[in-house]
């Protein structure tokens, strides 16, 4: 006689007989979780990854770029004061590679090469270097050095890049000559101004035949209550 199959004998194949006790069936529940688990996993990571943004590049960038003609050797203080550059908003691939998107950058910097109008300003435009005073000039405007005392000229105070207002005093009556005038440098008592060739002309007068007075104005947002001209006595 044929030997029957022992799992046969207990009630059917293998898995039957696993599913028949409550160990077993314990035992497929939760093996079928843990694939479940697995699956849910996979499948939670696979989303991730092909839903997860890829961030673009900017369209659009912003740079300054000169409005006229800067010659070399330009402060970057006389192309602010100037209103030299301005910002525009270009789409990114058209950018130069090092162009500024921000001015400071470069401060204290003097051009080191010529800079044409519209044309993008880099950061190896510029460098650190000694800058003469006649690199603050341009077209009509004149560097003066008008001696003055401590009380009169502010000589204790008065640093580069601070701007005046030139007055004269003469017959006790005091007279408003310049305004908003850039102090270039302060050595010893010497102030030196840029100014136009016209202010010059009259300022050195004043110095040699009255007392000429300088006030500093605000660094922000100055304004003026008088105008050139103005006359004030005791």
């Amino acid at each position: 006689m044929e030997a029957q199959n022992p799992r046969s004998r207990i009630g059917g194949n293998w898995t039957a007989q696993l599913l028949a006790t409550r160990r077993g069936a314990i035992l497929v529940a939760a093996l079928a979780a843990l694939l479940a688990g697995v699956l849910l996993y996979v499948f939670v990571q696979h989303y991730k990854t092909s839903s997860t943004p890829v961030a673009a590049a900017p369209a659009d960038t912003f740079v300054f770029e000169a409005t006229r003609y800067i010659p070399a050797g330009t402060p970057a203080s006389t192309i602010a004061s100037e209103g030299l550059l301005k910002r525009t908003e270009l789409p990114s691939k058209e950018a130069v590679a090092g162009a500024i998107s921000d001015p400071s950058v470069i401060a204290g910097e003097v051009s080191a090469t010529s800079l044409a109008a519209d044309q993008q300003v880099t950061d190896t435009d510029f460098t650190r270097t000694n800058v003469t005073i006649g690199a603050y000039l341009t077209g009509a405007q004149r560097a003066i050095a008008v001696p003055l005392n401590p009380s009169q000229g502010l000589t204790s105070y008065l640093t580069e890049g601070n701007t005046v207002d030139v007055m004269f005093d003469s017959n006790g009556t005091t007279t408003m000559l310049a305004q908003d005038v850039s102090v270039l440098a302060n050595s010893g008592g010497d102030v030196v101004l840029r100014v136009t060739d016209k202010q010059a002309l009259e300022i050195a007068s004043a110095s040699d035949n009255t007392k000429v007075w300088l006030t500093l104005r605000p660094a922000i947002d100055s304004k003026d209550s008088v105008s050139v001209g103005s006359r004030g006595s005791a």
